[in-house]
């Protein structure tokens, strides 16, 4: 299909996923049903199988994050050749493929884990399994050829994010139409708050100094830390006083702040910070998919909320499973804030 005849079909068929999503006004929904399996019946439209509820709770997990692959695939499928910070959306999730990989053999395991299932979009030989050479070899990942041992699973898991976020980085940064600011823009702020929750969890959670946090942040230039545009910005708060609203409260994103009583002893929270970032940059994806209609950038921006949705199903599953109630559990992803 030529592109303009594939955005047009795009963006209708994204329209009509968007209304029905579980996104917006529609999340409460979510929090209506009183079993796993009346949860099932409410996203997919079908009786839930007879399974016990453990394996029902994964299952519709699962099930939601299948259907979003597909979507997204058969979406770029549409296009002769897809715009690569289209396909580049993948890089993260084949990331995570092989950590998993990387995970599996490190372990000993015999056969080769549950994989997201890229299809044509993968560039990893796991029909190769076990060998790893054979895996990587001639991808982007071809460095990563032996089964790393304990002691060094991590720093090569490290390595992937780095590239992984690089690689994202570098291809928004091909856009140039009318929607590159605004792509940008989204994914430079996203890539700072990550950045932000990373290092305040190092340094809250592993009382880790300052100058051990810094080589642990995501970089994606060739810049110094310092310089970077999203390991700086995070560089410059690690001298703030994790116990002093004051000290954050000029901070750029001071509204993901959890809240501060005068005269109440406070601390920064990084779940509190990651939960209100998450509502926001849903709402920023939104904009971005009703400002650029026909376009690339809205398709990655339905990406945006599709993925922003499975989370809310996935805390609305934890919910059940765990007898909390559903007005906590709306909290939790700010059903009530999202017109806020």
């Amino acid at each position: 299909m030529d592109k303009s005849g594939a955005l047009a079909y795009i963006y209708a068929k994204a329209s009509g996923s968007i209304s029905k999503s579980f996104v917006e006004s529609r999340i409460s929904k979510l929090f209506e049903p009183k079993s796993l399996a009346d949860l099932w019946t409410l996203i997919f439209k079908t009786p839930a199988p007879l399974i016990p509820e453990t394996l029902l709770a994964q299952e519709i997990e699962k099930e939601a994050f299948r259907r979003f692959i597909d979507q997204y695939i058969d979406f770029i499928s549409c296009f002769d050749k897809p715009d690569d910070f289209l396909q580049d959306q993948f890089f993260i999730y084949e990331v995570e493929n092989l950590k998993e990989i990387g995970a599996a053999l490190c372990s000993g395991e015999k056969d080769c884990p549950d994989l997201v299932e890229l299809k044509d979009y993968t560039t990893l030989h796991t029909e190769k399994w076990p060998d790893i050479k054979a895996i990587t070899a001639g991808t982007e990942y071809a460095w990563y050829n032996k089964v790393p041992g304990k002691h060094e699973q991590q720093e090569m898991e490290f390595r992937l994010d780095l590239q992984a976020y690089r690689h994202i980085w570098d291809s928004i940064h091909t856009v140039h139409d009318e929607t590159r600011e605004g792509l940008i823009d989204f994914f430079t702020e996203a890539f700072i708050i990550k950045n932000t929750i990373w290092a305040l969890r190092l340094k809250l959670y592993y009382n880790l100094p300052k100058e051990e946090i810094i080589p642990k942040l995501i970089v994606v230039t060739d810049n110094k830390p310092s310089m970077d545009p999203i390991a700086g910005p995070v560089l410059r708060l690690l001298d703030k006083d994790v116990d002093k609203y004051d000290d954050w409260s000029d901070w750029k994103y001071s509204q993901f702040l959890n809240p501060y009583v005068a005269g109440n002893l406070w601390q920064i929270d990084p779940l509190w910070i990651e939960k209100k970032s998450k509502i926001y940059q849903n709402k920023k994806a939104v904009t971005l998919f009703h400002s650029y209609p026909l376009t690339s950038t809205a398709i990655v921006a339905w990406y945006k909320i599709k993925q922003f949705e499975l989370g809310c199903i996935r805390t609305a599953v934890e919910a059940l499973r765990l007898n909390v109630s559903s007005q906590d559990a709306m909290n939790v992803v700010g059903a009530g804030e999202i017109h806020g």
